[in-house]
């Protein structure tokens, strides 16, 4: 379902911009390899430990999924109630047990744990028990969205233990806690051209179905364009839609799909409005770098694609010199709420481009959809080319940027979910992964958890869920695109 961004957006990122003389530098001699890091992030005690940073980031994994399943309640969610939690039009205030259930059960199966391990399967238990139509139609667009891929990355738990053959026995003799951050029955089957079924029991198969229903009416439309919001609107006063709200929605459409669950798919052109509606209407311009000569598309005449190596697919090459825009996204431009929120800045650039991707997969693979998408293509991809020369330009995996630390363990998130979606190991000269994961090595509490204080409650349970998240790189491991350029010029 998944096409990687076009490779105008791609290599761009990849590759990385040149910004005329205003522009302040960017970092050289970006990293390679773990070895090698020059970047702005300075060396911290843990890198001088014994062990490679691969064994780093999985004893951190490890550590961080201990602390979350210690935060399990006797009913099955995690962390404490809210000490204020909103009232949405009248009512009890809501207790966010949905989320405070769904989300850290997709953190824990998405990180390796076991699915047969017992907070997994007390999770599990509470949504049986509780997520009924009701609930989800109280429950809030983001608890719907962590019901489907939590869901969805339970069973890919299931797919891998099956295939590596993981028997309690054999783990118990040989000490194994996790399967691991590393899909490799994914591997394995795109290695052999093959899909992997998830096969769901149909109860769980229920509750990601509700919960999509859920979203399909949780949908508005407002001044042109649609999308979402926490709640519909007779219940929810503040703002009509807003960019992150949308964006988990669609991770929720996405992960449907891939169970095979329909949604009204109508409702992407909406939030495609949206999406272009809310980002900044200009910026500072930047010039895309050459390609090196090694990696340098054909540039034979009137030949505009290039092969993707990965699907044999045919996606636009890459037109070195254009110049882009840095233009970015903020929480809503309209109905303001709360200050900052119609500022562009880090983590609602990220959940943009991502929103993007995801709604762009969705309807140009789709043979009901691609005539309607197809003009609205290359305004797409401008938009995505955009949004990452705002990212280039305002880098940073210290902070989220332009908010400080903000829901800054979210923004390490959403910088996650549009590389992986978008096939992408740079952002500009940056291997985002390594230098987002020095970060969260180094600012992991002694105990496993992460904490800013700057999340909604409880802070320490999903701000934990976001930094596994980020280090296990949670896509489902089967259709990542392969960018169309390996970004060998990230060296001087």
């Amino acid at each position: 379902m998944r096409k990687l961004i076009a490779a105008m957006a791609v290599a761009m990122a990849l590759l990385g911009l040149t910004q005329p003389s205003t522009a302040e530098p960017e970092v050289a001699d970006a990293p390679r390899r773990a070895g090698e890091f020059k970047g702005e992030i300075p060396e911290a005690d843990f890198q001088n430990a014994p062990g490679s940073f691969e064994d780093k980031v999985e004893d951190a994994v490890d550590k961080g999924c201990d602390w979350l399943k210690k935060q399990q309640n006797p009913e099955g969610h995690f962390g404490k109630l809210p000490p204020n939690p909103p009232t949405y039009g009248g009512g009890e205030p809501h207790k966010y047990e949905v989320g405070r259930t769904a989300f850290p059960l997709w953190a824990l199966c998405k990180s390796g744990v076991f699915p047969d391990e017992p907070e997994i399967l007390k999770a599990l238990q509470w949504l049986e028990k509780n997520f009924n139509d009701e609930k989800a139609q109280q429950a809030v667009t983001y608890e719907n969205a962590c019901v489907v891929n939590a869901i969805e990355a339970y069973y890919i738990g299931i797919w891998e233990v099956t295939d590596r053959k993981l028997t309690p026995a054999k783990r118990k003799k040989e000490g194994i806690k996790r399967w691991g951050t590393e899909e490799k029955g994914a591997k394995k089957a795109k290695h052999e051209k093959k899909d992997r079924k998830l096969n769901v029991d149909p109860k769980h198969r229920k509750l990601a179905e509700r919960a999509v229903k859920a979203l399909d009416n949780a949908f508005q439309r407002a001044y042109g364009t649609g999308g979402w919001r926490y709640r519909n609107p007779t219940t929810d006063p503040g703002p009509k839609n807003d960019i992150s709200a949308t964006q988990y929605a669609l991770l929720g459409y996405g992960a449907a799909s891939r169970l095979g669950i329909g949604y009204k798919k109508e409702n992407l052109f909406e939030a495609y409005k949206f999406f272009i509606a809310e980002q900044d209407k200009d910026g500072p311009k930047l010039v895309r770098e050459a390609a090196p000569d090694e990696e340098k598309p054909e540039d034979k005449k009137g030949d505009d694609k290039k092969k993707d190596p990965n699907k044999g697919t045919e996606v636009r090459k890459y037109n070195p010199k254009k110049t882009d825009r840095a233009r970015g996204w903020g929480y809503c431009r309209k109905d303001v709420h709360m200050q900052g929120d119609e500022l562009s800045y880090g983590s609602m650039t990220c959940a943009g481009i991502c929103g993007l991707v995801v709604l762009r997969g969705e309807l140009e693979d789709d043979p009901k959809f691609m005539a309607k998408w197809k003009p609205l293509a290359a305004e797409c991809d401008q938009a995505l080319s955009d949004g990452l020369a705002w990212m280039v330009l305002n880098w940073s995996v210290e902070n989220n940027p332009q908010r400080g630390k903000y829901r800054y363990y979210y923004y390490l998130y959403a910088l996650e979910r549009l590389a992986m979606f978008g096939g992408l190991d740079y952002i500009g000269k940056h291997d985002w992964y390594f230098e987002g994961a020095q970060v969260l090595l180094r600012e992991q509490d002694g105990s496993g958890m992460w904490d800013t204080n700057q999340e909604v409650d409880p802070s320490d349970v999903y701000d934990t869920c976001y930094a596994l998240l980020f280090l296990k790189r949670a896509t489902d491991g089967i259709k990542r695109p392969v960018p169309v350029f390996t970004g060998e010029d990230q060296e001087d």
